[in-house]
C-alpha cells in the first residue's frame, strides 16, 4: 500500500461541530474508496487566493492515508462529486520523510523566531538640502542637469 496526502478545502460557512462531522465524512469517503486514514489535521480557516463558487474563505483539512493506487482514482471521483468540498488534492507522500512537520508550528516559528533576526540592511539617509532654494534657483539647476549630456 502506498502512502498519500489529501488536502481538502471546505467552505467557511460551517460551524466547528459541522466541520468535525465533515472531517469524519471525508475520512469515511477515504475508507469507502479502499484507504485507511492514519492522521487528520485541521489547518484552520484561511482566505482563498481567488473565489471558488462565490466562496472567499475556506477551512483546510489535511489527511494522511494509505491506499492502493487503484483506490486513488475512485477517491478522486467520490471527492469530486461531494458538494461539501470546494477543492481537493491527493499526492503521494515521500517515503523518506518520517516526521511530518506541523504547519501550525511552522507559522508559529515564523511569527516568533527563537533566534534573533539579522538586522535589515541600512539605507543611506536621504540628504536634505542645507539651505532652502527658491523656485527660480531650482529651475536653473534643473535646466543645468537637463542640458548636460548623459552618455
Amino acid at each position: 500500500m502506498e502512502q498519500y496526502e489529501l488536502l481538502t478545502i471546505i467552505p467557511a460557512k460551517y460551524t466547528e461541530d459541522e466541520l468535525k462531522q465533515l472531517s469524519e465524512k471525508v475520512a469515511g469517503i477515504v475508507a469507502s474508496a479502499g484507504g485507511a486514514v492514519k492522521e487528520t489535521h485541521d489547518l484552520g480557516r484561511r482566505r482563498l487566493a481567488y473565489p471558488i463558487k462565490n466562496v472567499r474563505n475556506g477551512n483546510y483539512l489535511l489527511l494522511f492515508f494509505e491506499a492502493d493506487a487503484a483506490a486513488v482514482g475512485k477517491l478522486n471521483e467520490l471527492l469530486r462529486l461531494s458538494t461539501d468540498i470546494l477543492r481537493h488534492l491527493v499526492v503521494s507522500r515521500d517515503p523518506h520523510i518520517t516526521k511530518i512537520p506541523s504547519i501550525i508550528e511552522e507559522e508559529y516559528r515564523r511569527e516568533r523566531p527563537e533566534a534573533p533576526r539579522a538586522a535589515a540592511p541600512q539605507q543611506a539617509p536621504i540628504q536634505q538640502p542645507k539651505e532652502k532654494l527658491t523656485m527660480e534657483e531650482l529651475d536653473k539647476k534643473l535646466e543645468q542637469i537637463l542640458a548636460d549630456d548623459i552618455i
